[in-house]
């Protein structure tokens, strides 16, 4: 079904999805702000019809249209909450995470040495054992 020609059809979960989906990319192209993001997924998982699906994604280039999608969500797929927004793209390693922790606090190391005028043990050592573990893990992660 090239065109939407039931716009009245009841819209199901994996119609909605194919929406998210395509917003999601719309968002990881740059056309669309985190707002406008979470207001339109909003509204694609609270459309009851494929009718209200469609202004969602017609001001975007590519498929325009929801299609129903054979085949229905098996009951041990996850239900994604309304609220939540993908991000586009791989995910980061843990490494960030643990650099952001090791180097927080470094700072407030600094900030105590700066504010007491003195050189006080280096007790940020200690955070950086996540840190090696996530190089560590990501080193000897197989490569795919």
């Amino acid at each position: 079904m090239g065109e939407l020609e039931q716009p009245a059809m009841r819209a199901g979960h994996a119609d909605r999805e194919q929406v998210v989906t395509r917003l999601n990319t719309a968002f990881a192209e740059g056309r669309l702000d985190v707002a406008e993001l979470e207001e339109r997924v909003s509204a694609a998982y609270a459309a009851r019809t494929l009718g209200e699906l469609v202004p969602l994604t017609a001001d975007l280039p590519g498929p325009h249209q929801p299609r129903p999608v054979a085949g229905a969500r098996r009951a041990a797929d996850p239900v994604p909450h309304p609220g939540a927004v993908r991000r586009a793209g791989p995910h980061r390693p843990p490494i960030a995470g643990a650099l952001g922790f090791f180097l927080f606090n470094v700072l407030i190391w600094g900030i105590i040495c700066v504010s007491s005028w003195e050189l006080i043990y280096f007790w940020p050592i200690w955070t950086a054992i996540p840190l090696v573990l996530s190089i560590a893990g990501v080193i000897a992660r197989p490569r795919s």
